[in-house]
């Protein structure tokens, strides 16, 4: 086999994955609690960032499924074999994350694998066919949320629908810009994403005094903030990072997201912990995201130091190619000898 690990990783990525993993948990913190304890300041919080961060990994993982099926140094056959095997490990990892995870905290990996099954059709697909099939998702998802009645219980088809199409419409979004070399040459595309970063505001304030003036139905008014609040995230998180000074600043961020998948399952796991050990109360759950952040980013940037990747990273590589994939770095010693 062919090697396994000489393509570059892009930090935008890891930047962005580090940053959706803060907002993950601090909404995963939110659903633990016991409903007795929550405010209205946690209420308005949990509304906020609730749906806001998982369309980010979303797009992501459709991101790096366009690497996986795209790198020009890795010339490696049978790669549906290998994809089918990469997205059947996750389902595991998912189920077992769905397990020991508490309750009121929903698994994003078994839905990865799942969608990913289908995005696999759209592998060989142009650019612009994945492009007008992922606009028209994302008009399903808001056209289907509209029709939901403005009172009374939603009609479930129409549900499913509109989520599917939702969830589906962010990893093809994420394959379609891999195609369109969206991350190639940021700081050339910074005029085209602070237009996009202002029509979303403008978009979202205009939304805000529609609502006001008109009945519209709630569903899809939340559609449109589902795509809005999230494009709006990304697009300031990609500006900010033109500047070398703010991605050195972020960078324990880059090292949280390399580690993403070991990081995602690490947060459950130690929620669990800090839910025993201190309960979760409205102010204990900000504390205890405060702590399993600052845990986890410090262990990724050690591990890092001498690993390539992650233990659960190396995992799923292991299953995806069948085969060992080393992961120590050579840490070069310079002698130097006096004169």
């Amino acid at each position: 086999m062919n090697k396994l690990n000489t393509y570059e990783r892009i930090d935008t990525m890891d930047y962005l994955r580090g940053f959706a993993l803060l907002g993950v948990l601090l909404v995963n913190s939110f659903q633990v609690m016991d409903s007795s304890n929550y405010n209205e300041l946690h209420g308005v919080l949990y509304s906020i960032f609730n749906r806001e961060f998982y369309p980010i990994l979303f797009f992501l993982f459709g991101f790096g499924c366009y690497l996986f099926m795209n790198r020009s140094k890795q010339k490696i056959n049978n790669r549906y074999l290998l994809y089918f095997r990469r997205i059947g490990f996750l389902f595991v990892l998912g189920l077992i994350h769905t397990l020991y995870a508490p309750p009121g905290i929903t698994d994003v990996l078994m839905v990865y694998a799942v969608l990913g099954l289908f995005m696999a059709i759209f592998f060989k697909r142009s650019k612009w066919n994945n492009l007008i099939i992922t606009i028209s998702l994302i008009a399903l998802s808001i056209v289907t949320a509209f029709y939901q009645p403005y009172y009374g219980e939603r009609i479930v088809w129409l549900d499913l629908l509109s989520n599917i199409s939702k969830w589906f419409a962010p990893m093809m979004l994420g394959f379609t810009m891999g195609q369109f070399n969206f991350f190639e040459n940021m700081h050339g595309k910074l005029k085209y994403i602070s237009v996009f970063l202002i029509v979303n505001i403008c978009t979202y304030v205009s939304l805000f005094y529609i609502k006001l003036s008109i009945d519209i139905t709630p569903a899809g008014t939340e559609m449109l903030e589902d795509y809005i609040v999230p494009f709006m995230m990304m697009s300031s998180f990609l500006i900010i990072l033109q500047w070398d000074r703010a991605k050195m600043i972020l960078s324990p961020l880059k090292f949280y997201g390399q580690m993403s998948l070991t990081n995602y399952l690490a947060q459950s796991a130690l929620l669990i912990v800090f839910s025993f050990l201190i309960g979760m109360t409205p102010i204990h759950s900000l504390i205890v995201c405060f702590l399993i952040h600052a845990i986890l980013i410090t262990f990724s940037i050690v591990w890092l130091k001498y690993f390539k990747m992650g233990p659960v990273e190396l995992l799923l590589r292991y299953f995806t190619y069948w085969a060992k994939v080393p992961n120590k770095k050579k840490i070069i010693k310079e002698s130097f000898n006096e004169a």
